[in-house]
């Protein structure tokens, strides 16, 4: 039986890069490896100021507008297969938090390293942080503005009374993919183009044979892609963006009629500083929805920000001053993050803005076992509800993580 041939291993890296599959699984053979995470958060403190001024009937205790305790953040098990004679691969991931769902389903063929072709469900393009897998993630939460471009780029809808408002995109879509790798060992390039149903995860076009989340459509589809340019593993800029028109479509009730007509662009930059342990990156990015859900000719929304982080290392300076070296793979590091989000509902003069200061401790016990301290300071600007804006919601808490 011989081993995985350069183009299957060459493929295998692109997608650890440019889809974020996670690294390390546990190998059965060169066919098989299988992976699975869990992280507990403990919340030792958040506020829910929005709960004061509610009493307790009949005996007017008020409310508390705190809380803490212990909740399930993440749970995913993952299972890949190769069949190297045909330059083939299966990526298969399931969510078992809350609710049990399926989050991955990516079929690949690699001939060379520059073309491989995916088809199944998996991540659009966006921004770096979106395609990193959560395990991996520097802070216990991605940034808003990173979660809106995939969710608002999708079917995700602004307006409370449309069917859209609870979608969730999982940041994926079903759809076909072309990506690649060129370059050397010191400039590289990547590439991600897609075309997908542009609804998000597990939501599907099905008519009689198979009624699914929408019942019919036009030809029309969600386009989007990313390119990415990395020199000497020291900084990576990347640029990403997509297209989403579905005009006059059904939904599963038979009776409500929708369009979508979005658009979303962005780009992103990371910088490692050789031998200190330092690392930063910004991104940022904005879009549009043009479905005019209630039929007053303006923008649904408008929405646009930007996020910057440092983190940093600790352990090579202790290393250069104290001669003191951790065990391989491991890692202490400070963090800090600001990320800020815009949004601007059917044209209004008004501009609701929500910053977040996040400061974190992160150790990392090799691959297998993580621990994030965060701290969120939220502040939010409504011109139109002031009391509402004034709302904190600061949070302290914990993320325990074990992997293999």
């Amino acid at each position: 039986m011989r081993g995985l041939p350069s183009t299957l291993a060459g493929a295998l890296a692109i997608t650890t890069v440019v889809a974020a599959a996670p690294a390390h699984a546990y190998q059965f053979n060169e066919y098989v490896e299988a992976y699975g995470y869990a992280q507990v958060w403990l919340t030792l403190w958040e506020e829910m100021e929005d709960a004061k001024g509610l009493f307790q009937q009949p005996s007017k205790h008020e409310a508390a507008d705190a809380l803490s305790g212990f909740s399930l953040g993440k749970a995913r098990v993952g299972l890949r297969l190769a069949y190297p004679d045909l330059d083939l691969s299966l990526h298969a991931q399931v969510k078992l938090e809350k609710d049990f769902q399926l989050l991955d389903a990516d079929v690949g063929w690699a001939p060379v390293r520059w073309f491989t072709l995916h088809v199944g469900q998996f991540k659009v393009p966006g921004s770096f942080e979106a395609l990193t897998e959560d395990r991996a993630l520097d802070f216990i939460l991605r940034s808003d503005i990173t979660t809106g471009m995939a969710d608002w780029s999708l079917s995700k809808s602004q307006h409370t009374v449309s069917l859209l408002y609870g979608s969730a995109s999982n940041l994926r879509d079903l759809g076909l993919a072309v990506k690649g790798e060129v370059g050397g060992r010191r400039v590289q390039g990547r590439y991600f183009l897609m075309v997908g149903n542009g609804l998000g995860a597990n939501m599907y076009f099905g008519g009689a044979t198979k009624k699914e989340y929408w019942i019919t459509n036009k030809a029309q589809f969600y386009y989007g892609g990313r390119a990415e340019i990395s020199v000497a593993g020291i900084a990576a800029l990347g640029a990403f963006g997509s297209y989403n028109r579905h005009d006059d479509i059904v939904f599963n009730s038979g009776r409500a009629v929708y369009d979508l007509n979005r658009r979303m662009v962005g780009g992103d930059l990371r910088v490692e500083i050789p031998r200190t342990g330092v690392r930063l990156y910004g991104l940022g990015g904005g879009g549009q929805i043009r479905d005019d859900f209630n039929g007053d000719g303006k923008v649904d929304l408008r929405y646009s920000g930007w996020a910057a982080a440092a983190l940093w290392n600790l352990f090579p300076a202790i290393d250069a001053l104290f001669g003191w070296q951790p065990p391989e793979g491991h890692a202490l590091e400070l963090a800090f993050r600001f990320d800020r989000i815009d949004t601007q509902q059917d044209e209004a003069d008004a501009t609701v803005r929500e910053d977040h200061y996040t400061l974190g401790i992160n150790y990392l016990a090799g691959e297998h076992v993580k621990v994030q301290l965060d701290y969120i300071l939220r502040r939010n600007q409504d011109p139109l509800h002031v009391e509402q804006a004034a709302l904190r919601n600061d949070i302290v808490f914990l993320n325990f993580q074990a992997a293999f």
